[in-house]
C-alpha cells in the first residue's frame, strides 16, 4: 500500500473542503451586504424546503448487467474480485480492498473479527449467500455506503479493470 499517496490525496481533499467552505463563507458575508434578487430568493426557497434537505442519493449502478444499489454494488465487485482470483487470502482481499476506501469500519472484515461487534449483522452483509469464502477463512463485505465513501471504492474497482456505470435517477 503506497502510503504516501493516500496521505497526498487526504491532504488535496482537506485543502479542497477548505477551499469550498471559504467560499461559502464569502458568499454568506456578500449576500448579506448585496441586495437579494428574485432568483436569489428562489433558491434559498428551494434549498429551505424540508424535502431537499433529506432528500437521499437514490444513484444505482449498472455492473455486469445487473442493477445495484450502493452497498449492494461494493458486495458484487467483491464477490467478482473473488471468483477471478480463487486463491485470494483473507489478508491480500483487504489489501485489495484497503479500509481507506470506506472510512472506518473498512470494505471487508474476517468474519470473527466482525462478530467481535454488536451491530455486525447490521454493519455486513452475513446472509449465508453474502459471505465471502476464502481459502483462508470467511469475509464479511460492509453494508455502509454513501455518496462521500461510493466515488472512492468505484474508482479502485475500475483499477481493477471493472466497468461500474451509474444510473441516476
Amino acid at each position: 500500500m503506497d502510503y504516501a499517496n493516500i496521505i497526498l490525496e487526504m491532504l488535496e481533499r482537506i485543502k479542497k473542503l477548505e477551499q469550498e467552505v471559504s467560499e461559502l463563507k464569502q458568499t454568506n458575508i456578500s449576500s448579506r451586504a448585496a441586495p437579494v434578487d428574485d432568483e436569489q430568493r428562489a433558491i434559498s426557497k428551494i434549498l429551505s424546503l424540508p424535502h431537499a434537505a433529506s432528500k437521499r442519493d437514490t444513484t444505482r449502478y449498472l455492473f455486469e448487467g445487473n442493477v445495484y444499489l450502493k452497498n449492494r454494488l461494493v458486495l458484487a465487485v467483491v464477490k467478482a474480485y473473488v471468483a477471478k482470483h480463487a486463491s485470494v487470502t483473507r489478508q491480500q482481499l483487504k489489501q485489495v480492498f484497503d479500509k481507506t476506501l470506506q472510512g472506518s469500519i473498512g470494505v471487508v472484515e474476517n468474519a470473527e473479527e466482525a462478530e467481535l461487534r454488536s451491530d455486525h449483522q447490521v454493519r455486513f452483509f452475513t446472509k449465508p449467500e453474502e459471505i465471502i469464502h476464502l481459502v483462508d477463512g470467511d469475509m464479511y463485505v460492509c453494508t455502509q455506503w454513501g455518496i462521500l465513501n461510493i466515488p472512492n471504492f468505484i474508482k479502485r474497482a475500475e483499477q481493477l479493470g471493472f466497468e461500474i456505470e451509474p444510473i441516476n435517477k
